[in-house]
């Protein structure tokens, strides 16, 4: 009898014992290879013990200070990293616990910027259909997912987060369908002069899966969000820290944003961390006007968690593992792509980088069936993959995120698409494929 409330409380979980690279152990002793970094979390993989002794240090001298008070070595240490890996553009981090909270004090900061420069109007915060920005209520309502909006939605305030229709995957008309001038119009049906921030993801995380928009298409809307006033947040949750084969996915199409949001990869799991990265503009009209962020979390900046997250970024320096990303990436979509004409059951491989999805047939009225499907029997014989569902406005299918640690080898390519093959045909078999 568990006193735990888990997320399915019907369900039962394997206890996990340990994990080394790639692989995790339950205490039965089977394994997993971890083809998901968790939720593309783990970039660095598991049981990397110099992370593990980095917290230690930290935590044997303090283990909290609350940063109304105090800041310390490792958050300024890990401040200076995130910055050089941002250079020449000038940014300032603001740590928090996690990619929700990245999200929510992303919208704060850029409903505060606006009241600074005295445009108090500005109060709406714009995203897409088919997005994933977060759980918390305000990151929830800033999403476009609607099967994790629905059950909440009377507690969404929806005129606060117009949403509108970006590039949809698989449309007969390609990229001319829902793009710049639908935002636009979207834009002055709103009245661009309410709105605060628009937040968009470069690759599509959980809602969907791998997909990138066309060549272009980001530049123009960062231009017209310009031309507004209006800032541009990047969800930068999943892809950022070296995901997608570059240290940050904006820069692989030309952004320069305003607000970057961090997490899972930040710490690579080894302790729950997130930031907001604010552009030198942004920090500026803070620093000069009221001089505060209103704005506070009790475990932002914690000094065990910032520890982590310089040791992490450490390790990712030395080993090379952004350009390793690129080219095990490169490999990996080469061979997923054989799946398209292997199985019926797949039908598109898209992606960037170790951020490669995969989209399935659905069965009709029950989106996310075939995709749940494809995930359980392949964890059930050893294999972690991230399934999610095209349950948004303007799209179709099912799909799962392949994501290993960006340390993986294509040996251990080989073999995580080896364990992919047999769940995909047990699955299509069952489906009578």
């Amino acid at each position: 009898m568990t006193q735990v409330f888990y997320r399915s409380p019907r369900q039962d979980y394997p206890t996990i014992s340990h994990g080394s690279g790639i692989y995790l152990w339950d205490s039965t002793g089977q394994r997993y290879l971890d083809g998901s970094s968790g939720a593309l979390v783990v970039n660095i993989g598991h049981g990397r013990r110099e992370v593990v002794d980095a917290m230690a240090a930290q935590a044997g001298r303090v283990a909290f200070a609350h940063t109304m008070r105090f800041t310390s070595d490792v958050q300024e240490q890990l401040g200076a990293l995130i910055a050089a890996r941002l250079a020449p553009v000038p940014y300032y981090t603001y740590f928090v616990s996690g990619g929700s909270e990245a999200i929510e004090s992303a919208i704060k900061l850029a409903r505060q910027y606006h009241l600074e420069r005295g445009e108090p109007r500005r109060t709406k915060i714009m995203a897409r259909w088919a997005s994933y920005h977060g759980n918390t209520l305000g990151a929830l309502a800033a999403s476009g997912h609607l099967s994790r909006r629905r059950p909440y939605a009377p507690l969404l305030a929806d005129s606060a987060f117009p949403h509108f229709l970006g590039p949809v995957p698989h449309h007969p008309n390609g990229e001319d369908c829902y793009c710049l001038t639908t935002l636009e119009s979207r834009m002055q049906q709103e009245d661009p002069d309410t709105i605060a921030a628009l937040v968009i993801e470069v690759v599509g995380g959980s809602a969907l899966s791998g997909f990138i928009a066309h060549p272009g298409y980001f530049r123009d809307v960062q231009a017209l969000c310009r031309r507004h006033r209006i800032l541009v947040i990047v969800d930068e949750v999943m892809t950022g820290m070296g995901r997608t084969g570059e240290w940050w996915a904006h820069t692989q199409e030309g952004l320069e944003p305003d607000l970057i949001a961090l997490a899972k990869g930040l710490a690579s799991g080894y302790s729950p961390l997130g930031a907001v990265v604010a552009h030198q503009q942004v920090w500026d009209t803070i620093r000069v006007g009221s001089g505060t962020f209103i704005h506070g979390l009790t475990y932002g900046g914690n000094p065990v968690s910032a520890a982590a997250g310089a040791a992490v970024m450490t390790i990712m320096e030395r080993e090379n593992l952004v350009r390793n990303a690129r080219r095990q990436g490169a490999y990996l979509a080469q061979q997923l792509a054989a799946l398209v004409k292997d199985f019926a059951l797949v039908t598109q491989v898209r992606g960037r980088g170790l951020m490669q999805g995969l989209v399935l047939r659905s069965v009709d009225g029950q989106p996310g069936e075939v995709a749940k499907s494809l995930g359980d029997d392949a964890f059930h014989h050893g294999l972690i993959i991230y399934p999610g569902s095209g349950a948004a406005r303007g799209v179709e299918g099912d799909h799962v995120l392949i994501a290993p640690p960006l340390t993986i080898t294509s040996t251990e390519i080989d073999e995580l698409l080896d364990g992919l093959r047999a769940s995909l045909q047990r699955v299509q078999r069952l489906r009578g494929g």
